[in-house]
């Protein structure tokens, strides 16, 4: 077994000028984090955090270290209430964005997650309740699963010896510390409760994918203007759409190693995004490329932090990461490239 350690080095948080961080590499950092502080409450130093503290680091980090380009906006408890998400994150240019609204999920000591927890005087389940409200404020629901062991996934040390380890996959598996995987797909699998029969933890962790593989930003450092903010974003749609994809049952699950940003793009022109509010389903939601921003996320991007206008479903936090051209970002000194690990 890998000694567990931290994969890589607490980032710099006042980078210099031009050396912010990408959203990639932060997502990275963030799962080593979570992967380690998990491990060490079930196995070192009891008691583990709970989803909430995992919740709020979460998002601390991410408006800490990926700078001017995040806007995050929290709300308090009474506007929380039981509607089946942790917190809303949208990959934006202003214009168009992908919108997550993401359940939380904790695995136990067992590698157990709570999946067929159920919420509200209805007694409903909250992936149901996931789902419904994330489509009425034009999100994806997903679930964010914070994990501390690799359920025997294998070829890591192989990756190792063939130089693989850059840019999305940590040495020592810490990057499964947070991996995203269809609100769908959850519910067909807590479906399997009415016939008796129970939730196969491990089969949906081993569909989830490490989160920073489905938001990627990357640019390349040594050319900014490379990658434009359209095709960034057109990455991430094409990337979640897949995901949602999987998820429906539309297609084969991931192969071991790949990344559904690394199939066909569909077209980034944008040209395609329903108007109609009564869709129920998130493809539709999300058409044939980035859908326009709804007026809440657009409310929002106008909006003082401390004064957020009310959600229209209410939810902790909402995280903006802004990928638009003039927002560039260069490879900052603490991750040349590659994840170190010990």
């Amino acid at each position: 077994m890998p000694v567990i350690g931290h994969a890589f080095s607490l980032p710099s948080s006042n980078p210099q000028a031009g050396q912010q961080p990408s959203l990639c590499e932060v997502l990275l950092w963030i799962a080593g984090d979570t992967f380690h502080w998990l491990h060490n409450g079930h196995h070192r130093y009891p008691p583990a955090p709970g989803e909430e503290s995992f919740t709020d680091m979460n998002i601390r980090h991410l408006r800490q270290f990926v700078g001017g380009r995040v806007k995050v906006f929290q709300f308090t408890k009474d506007q929380e209430r039981q509607n089946g998400a942790d917190w809303e994150m949208w990959i934006h240019n202003r214009t168009h964005g992908v919108g997550l609204r993401i359940q939380a999920k904790k695995a136990s000591k067992q590698r157990r997650y709570p999946f067929d927890h159920r919420v509200g005087k209805q007694n409903v389940y909250q992936c149901d309740l996931l789902v419904q409200n994330a489509l009425t404020v034009r999100c994806v629901p997903v679930y964010l699963l914070h994990n501390h062991w690799d359920w025997e996934h294998g070829g890591e040390e192989e990756a190792a010896q063939a130089g693989l380890l850059c840019s999305h996959v940590a040495a020592d598996g810490s990057h499964h510390g947070c991996t995203l995987l269809s609100a769908y797909r959850v519910q067909s699998e807590v479906g399997r409760k009415a016939d008796g029969r129970n939730v196969r933890h491990a089969v949906l962790w081993a569909e989830s994918l490490p989160w920073n593989r489905v938001l990627c930003d990357r640019r390349d450092a040594d050319a900014p203007s490379s990658r434009s903010s359209s095709e960034i974003l057109t990455g991430v749609f094409t990337a979640v759409k897949e995901l949602t994809r999987v998820g429906r049952g539309l297609s084969p699950t991931y192969s071991a190693g790949s990344t559904p940003g690394d199939s066909t793009q569909e077209d980034a022109a944008y040209a395609h995004t329903p108007d109609v509010d009564d869709v129920d389903d998130a493809l539709a939601i999300l058409g044939s490329g980035p859908p326009r921003l709804p007026p809440h996320v657009l409310q929002l991007l106008q909006a003082h932090e401390a004064e957020p206008p009310a959600p229209p479903v209410p939810t902790v936090a909402t995280v903006l990461v802004d990928v638009s051209d003039d927002r560039m970002q260069m490879s900052p000194s603490w991750f040349e490239g590659c994840v170190r690990h010990r």
